[in-house]
């Protein structure tokens, strides 16, 4: 009988503390770094990565003079390859604060803080192999864009702690921290060839709209660290940092 217990016992030692398990093989236990790329030796902050295709990543980041520049990269489906494809410097004055998008297949948008932290929204194109093209942005020198036309300035005063999401095919909002810190909620349309139309912003100066309505300010004390996200159908949310760094999550809907 004690030659049993002990045999029983050797056998379930066996099973929990040397043979591998399924149950916790993939259980998030176990993070090991496959690669790493150092891809600017200056300086990479307030990053925005997105996927392009199944092996194709842009990042949006504010790098060297605090300039705001956009990168491609190649990672191999396991991990072990990350290969720097293209960089466009977009911004020679700042870019900071970056929320970039898909727009379709090859359109993205990206909003971030320009010269004097001022609000931009501005669009470009990215290819499956990672080639990136200008369409509306704010620095066109050494770029061979035919018909070059300025990114939107859509606020004057701020526009920090940006958070942009998709509404519908061509519609967009963007959650940021504006005037006096405060809260405010923007909306565009952005067009498949890039092309951006203010529909609710802060700064309808220089634009063609013939009914400019102003974006809506939802918190008048503070409103930073922005993550908007789509709940449902016209419904989204918005969590953010608000009086006394207090933490805060807010609801609108925004129609098609």
């Amino acid at each position: 009988m004690q030659i049993k217990i002990i045999l029983s016992v050797m056998v379930l030692f066996s099973l929990v503390f040397l043979a591998p398990s399924d149950v916790f093989a993939n259980d998030g236990n176990d993070i090991l770094e496959i690669a790493s790329l150092e891809h600017d030796v200056r300086q990479g902050q307030y990053n925005s990565l997105v996927q392009v295709d199944s092996d194709t990543y842009a990042l949006a980041y504010e790098g060297k003079d605090k300039d705001g520049f956009i990168s491609t990269f190649t990672i191999s489906s396991d991990g072990s390859s990350i290969v720097e494809v293209d960089t466009l410097e977009h911004d020679i004055f700042n870019g900071q604060y970056n929320s970039l998008v898909q727009v379709d297949s090859d359109t993205y948008a990206l909003a971030y803080a320009g010269t004097n932290d001022d609000g931009f929204i501005s669009t470009f194109t990215i290819d499956s192999e990672g080639v990136i093209t200008p369409i509306q942005i704010q620095n066109h020198a050494n770029t061979d864009t035919v018909d070059d036309v300025a990114n939107v300035e859509h606020d004057r005063h701020r526009g920090i702690h940006n958070s942009l999401v998709q509404v519908d095919s061509d519609t967009y909002a963007l959650a940021y921290e504006g005037l006096d810190r405060d809260g405010f909620i923007s909306t565009f349309t952005i067009s498949s060839s890039g092309v951006i139309t203010p529909i609710q912003i802060q700064n309808h100066a220089n634009t063609s709209e013939e009914d400019d309505v102003a974006n809506v300010e939802h918190d008048e004390d503070r409103a930073s660290y922005n993550s908007l996200v789509h709940v449902v159908s016209d419904t989204y949310a918005l969590a953010y940092t608000s009086h006394g760094e207090d933490g805060f999550i807010s609801t609108f809907t925004i129609d098609s």
